[in-house]
């Protein structure tokens, strides 16, 4: 893994947690992704998040994401309910691992079950993934093995639910309960679009912000524009000016992005959105040349006021090569302008 797909990672992790931790959001995923069969036995409206993350040393970092439960009925026509989990795994890349980080945490809680003198619970795994590439990994773990039928009968088997970004046509008819819920569909939609430079698809989701009322939390706003900017090729003045391009009036929702983030100390910036445009430049920049990305993160960095010399830290530049930029700053921005169009 690159250093920019671990970044890449980093973030839609965080942008992941930061929805789905919300109960309601949880919820409605499961309703949308969850077999019929499986849907029609689960309570939805029994549905918690339970707050625990448990860190495994080999993978390092925690092996379960979001740990939802909820009473379903065990069989139909019967009124017994029982406690179900659903441990919901995000995932950038599929690899078979996934097995033994779901099968950690099961044993963890089949342990405490049985330490408990408790039957073991009923564990469901759920895998959201939205890399760049189609999930490739089997969906039960006895398929890794090149065995028939009649010896899988004898080893450990399990399967997960899988919903790939890659597959999901989001402007289906299907997909209208979904859109109901507008964070969480907007979140699986930018997800899916992290590894497009899809400018036209964000302005679509500024569209239906603007049909469904969404922007009144600027808390909730920031992150959404924080994510798109980490994950799109698109600096943040101008993501602003599709904002305000759109329908929706920015000013009475919310403070000017560039603004907000200015004011929230440049070195947090320089250490966490500069490098990260530096990478996107390089990643995404490589039909335009490495330099020119480079030229114009310095440009939207000297903008803020950034000094000279972490500019030059940041960027590789030398001190000649960021002053002519900023001697040229508007004939430079009116040139990376005209080739953005």
């Amino acid at each position: 893994m690159t250093d920019f797909d671990k970044d890449i990672h980093q973030v839609n992790d965080g942008f992941f947690h930061k929805i789905f931790d919300n109960p309601i959001n949880a919820r409605d995923f499961l309703e949308k992704v969850l077999p019929p069969a499986l849907k029609m036995r689960i309570d939805f409206s029994t549905i918690t998040v339970e707050n625990t993350r448990y860190v495994s040393n080999e993978f390092g970092k925690g092996f379960s994401d979001i740990v939802v439960k909820a009473l379903f009925n065990t069989a139909e026509n019967t009124k017994k309910t029982l406690v179900m989990y659903f441990i919901i795994e995000h995932k950038t890349e599929g690899r078979v691992e996934i097995f033994l980080q779901i099968l950690k945490y099961m044993v963890f809680e089949w342990e405490k079950d049985y330490n408990s003198n408790k039957p073991p619970r009923l564990i469901i795994p759920v895998v959201f993934y939205n890399g760049s590439d189609r999930w490739k990994v089997p969906l039960c773990f006895s398929d890794q093995f090149d065995i028939d039928t009649d010896l899988k009968q004898f080893i450990l088997d399990f399967r997960y639910v899988l919903f790939d970004t890659n597959h999901w046509n989001y402007k289906e008819e299907s997909n209208r309960d979904l859109r109901e819920n507008v964070h969480l569909f907007s979140t699986m939609v930018l997800m899916k679009l992290a590894y497009k430079n899809d400018l036209e698809s964000i302005r679509e989701i500024f569209q239906f912000w603007d049909e469904r009322g969404f922007p009144n939390n600027n808390d909730l706003l920031h992150l959404f524009m924080r994510y798109i900017c980490s994950t799109q090729d698109v600096m943040p003045d101008k993501l602003e000016k599709i904002l305000e391009e759109s329908k929706i009036n920015g000013g009475e929702i919310m403070p000017t992005l560039a603004q907000r983030w200015k004011n929230e100390g440049k070195e947090e910036f320089m250490q966490t959105e500069a490098p990260k445009m530096i990478k996107l430049g390089e990643k995404r920049g490589e039909k335009r040349g490495e330099k020119k990305g480079k030229m114009k993160v310095a440009y939207e960095l000297y903008k803020r006021g950034v000094d000279l010399e972490l500019i030059i830290e940041t960027t590789g530049l030398s001190g000649k090569e960021i002053s002519i930029i900023a001697s040229n700053r508007v004939e430079y921005n009116a040139n990376s302008k005209s080739k953005e169009k």
